[in-house]
């Protein structure tokens, strides 16, 4: 309980830091326009993920464990350097996932962008999983196999610099309170830490697939890794307004993992790449900015007796309007703004 608070803290007060640093750092406005002496209103639809897959030796397909998570619906709005979301997964907005079991999780990830960086901070905490497709060690065709012992904890943080800022916003596509006019990429330079531990009551693999996976015994995995990493990342513009985002980082690490069985556990230490992407297509201009976002982290960690990877995600639907503070709004404001 006392992890989850301090996680909780550092997604609230860690943005804040960051963005004061440097939101009034000098800029090519031929490229890109700021508007953070405006109020960014946004509305927006999420889905965040955490996946755990065990990797076949052979040509069978891998074993993903997904969790039945929710469609959330939320508004927020950015300011200076403050940002504040809130959203919540209303029953409308979301069938009736029984078959999928019921998945219980707290998930702090959180992606910021500052003007000269990029900041992935994770924390999940999940438990209850289930396979696909239909019918997958499950007892009959139309059900899924479901294993609400199944835990994970997942901690990272992964910053990145953008060698040319100056020329690209990746605030403009995915915090909406920049406006990119002319094309621009960058190279991305920084690095990887992760830590995580993903248990269960009984071996992760079903006892009807376990002659297919040589992780057939494991009930528990540790993972700690750190390491360089580097990427590029681009926005192509048409007309001013309308953009495509993408960007990618690969980090080799140097990664340390521990697994258990009922017989006892083994460790290993092992150089295994990790991967980050991001995309986003959408609609900007001086006051309105409306897109679909991506933001998708894969780890991988490697045992005695195979691979496992961790994929999180967040895909967001967002539409932003700015406009001016009143007086009396701006003089509450006053606390978020820099001062010289």
């Amino acid at each position: 309980m006392l992890l989850k608070r301090l996680f909780v803290l550092l997604v609230a007060v860690l943005p804040c830091s960051l963005y004061a640093q440097d939101a009034d750092t000098a800029f090519n406005e031929n490229y890109y326009e700021s508007f953070s002496n405006l109020i960014t209103a946004r509305t927006y639809f999420s889905q965040k993920y955490t996946n755990f897959t065990i990797a076949s030796g052979s040509s069978l397909k891998n074993l993903t464990y997904n969790p039945n998570t929710t469609l959330n619906f939320g508004i927020g709005a950015t300011y200076e350097w403050f940002t504040l979301n809130l959203a919540y997964g209303f029953g409308f907005l979301n069938g009736n996932d029984e078959k999928k079991g019921e998945t219980k999780y707290l998930d702090l990830q959180s992606h910021i962008y500052t003007r000269k960086m990029t900041i992935d901070f994770m924390g999940q905490f999940y438990k209850s999983f289930y396979l696909r497709p239909q019918g997958n060690a499950a007892p009959d065709a139309s059900s899924y196999y479901i294993r609400p012992d199944i835990k994970i904890r997942h901690f990272g943080i992964a910053p990145y610099y953008v060698l040319n800022w100056k020329k690209l916003s990746l605030r403009a596509p995915m915090i909406q309170n920049e406006w990119q006019k002319k094309s621009a990429g960058s190279i991305l330079l920084g690095g990887d830490i992760y830590y995580g531990v993903t248990m269960a009551d009984s071996a992760f693999v079903p006892a009807s697939l376990s002659h297919n996976y040589d992780q057939f015994e494991v009930n528990k995995i540790r993972y700690f890794n750190i390491g360089p990493g580097a990427g590029y990342a681009y926005t192509h513009v048409i007309d001013e307004r309308f953009y495509a985002t993408g960007a990618m980082t690969i980090s080799f690490p140097l990664g340390w993992h521990k697994e258990w069985t009922d017989n006892g556990y083994s460790k290993d230490v092992k150089f295994l790449p990790n991967l980050t992407y991001r995309a986003g297509i959408g609609y900007n201009d001086e006051k309105k900015s409306f897109g679909l976002m991506w933001v998708n982290s894969s780890f991988q960690t490697m045992g005695e007796t195979g691979k496992y990877k961790v994929r999180t995600g967040n895909v967001r639907l967002t539409y932003a309007y700015r406009f001016t503070p009143g007086p009396k709004l701006k003089k509450k404001l006053k606390i978020f703004e820099k001062k010289d």
